[in-house]
């Protein structure tokens, strides 16, 4: 009987020194939460045995117990690391490859997550964060875990426009000592564009495509008149390339300027056919005893807003900026609980699922009733306290040693009876 007791003592304090050596080992493991051994004696009777001259059998392993509480928390600047300051789990969903797989929520109090390859928000185990969908003024539309979405972050918004119209402000030089490689006024070949003696100017224009991607746009300039006797006017013809190919004017494409320099005719011109027609517009444009340049350049055309800033809120409201508009609602953060969140079954990776003994998941917002706080660019370390492991571990190593001399000294004794028969 000696032998089995100092046997069950010897498992007992293993087990201990196991569940220490997995506290100390994951010291350094975001969101861990530490465990302890707890232990019951064994104690068994008969009905005709004496209670008062009984003798305990050993010890058990009861049960091994998380700890829940706080870790502390580190700054670390990267906004998407997320620390719950206060009692929660975030609530994760497995991604697969390409989209989200519906099914049952894990959870964590883990919050390192960064933007996956889909955009969407996610741990290094491709585990998504759970987001509630939200109305315009980041009020959530429900509190159903079961409506929760993996939250995703679009790097763009609203939809591209293609360039309609392109307003160019230019000075036109009028003498013709400044007609760049023009041979003659209007030139003596027809125009060219790899031949620089068909025009005198040409400039670069901003333009986008129907997907609101920049285009090569090319404006050239070719003098057809200049001021004579009969007229002070002077004329230039335009023709406008897009990606290396022109467009077509169904109508001449020649601006005027008078005496005065001042644009007289054909200030707005038209380039290509609907739905891919484009106007010139240089009402803006002057003569001038002056070189080519180009005062200013702007066009209609709109690609999608970029992302440009994102926040999360201490209430778990995530927010993004696309280009200089106003901030706009992406998801509410969801918090979950239990009445006994040492009844959670450890999945390792910091994660957690929810069991009978766990009780049903509780959700709520951050910040409100039995849930913390959100603390974004910030992490919750282990609540493992690296002193108090390693005396545990000096304790539960004298346990061993204590146990397996009980076990030495039974053998001894045995061995002694053994030797009385011979």
């Amino acid at each position: 009987m000696s032998m089995s007791t100092a046997l069950s003592g010897l498992m007992a304090a293993q087990t201990e020194i196991s569940a220490t050596s997995n506290n100390i080992a994951n010291v350094g493991t975001m969101g861990f939460r530490g465990s302890r051994v707890e232990f019951s004696d064994v104690f068994s009777t008969s009905p005709f045995s004496a209670s008062r001259t009984a003798v305990g059998t050993g010890v058990q392993v009861q049960r091994v117990v998380q700890d829940f509480s706080q870790g502390n928390v580190v700054t670390t600047g990267n906004l998407l690391d997320i620390a719950i300051e206060g009692q929660g789990f975030f609530a994760l969903q497995q991604l697969a490859t390409e989209n989200a797989v519906r099914g049952g929520a894990i959870y964590s109090r883990s919050g390192a997550f960064a933007l996956n390859k889909d955009g969407f928000v996610a741990d290094s185990g491709n585990r998504a964060l759970l987001a509630w969908p939200v109305s315009m003024d980041g009020k959530p539309l429900t509190e159903d875990l079961n409506r929760a979405e993996p939250l995703k972050i679009p790097m763009q918004r609203g939809e591209p426009v293609p360039t309609a119209r392109i307003n160019l402000e230019t000075t036109l030089p009028s003498g013709a000592a400044m007609l760049g490689q023009q041979d003659a006024v209007p030139p003596t070949k027809a125009f060219d564009a790899a031949d620089p003696t068909t025009f005198a100017h040409h400039t670069v224009v901003p333009a986008f495509d129907a997907n609101g991607k920049g285009m090569e746009a090319d404006v050239y300039f070719i003098r057809t008149a200049s001021p004579s006797a009969t007229s002070a006017d002077t004329s230039y013809q335009m023709r406008l390339f897009v990606d290396g190919v022109e467009r077509a004017a169904p109508t001449p494409t020649t601006v005027t300027f008078g005496a005065d320099g001042r644009l007289s005719a054909g200030a707005v011109s038209t380039f290509g056919t609907a739905p891919d027609a484009m106007e010139l517009d240089l009402s803006s444009s002057t003569v001038a005893a002056a070189p080519f340049a180009v005062q200013s350049a702007a066009h209609d055309g709109k690609s999608r807003e970029q992302l440009t800033n994102l926040d999360i809120d201490t209430l778990g409201g995530v927010w993004a900026t696309y280009g200089t508009g106003q901030r706009v609602a992406l998801g509410q953060v969801v918090l979950a609980n239990f009445s006994n969140p040492q009844g959670l079954r450890s999945l390792g990776k910091s994660t957690f699922a929810a069991t009978a003994e766990s009780g049903p998941v509780q959700t709520g917002l951050p910040g409100s009733a039995g849930f913390g706080a959100l603390r974004s660019g910030a992490l919750e370390r282990s609540n493992v306290e690296l002193t108090e492991e390693l005396v545990n571990l000096i304790s539960a190593q004298r346990n061993y040693q204590a146990s397996a001399k009980a076990m030495e000294t039974s053998t001894s004794l045995m061995q002694t009876i053994m030797n009385i028969r011979t």
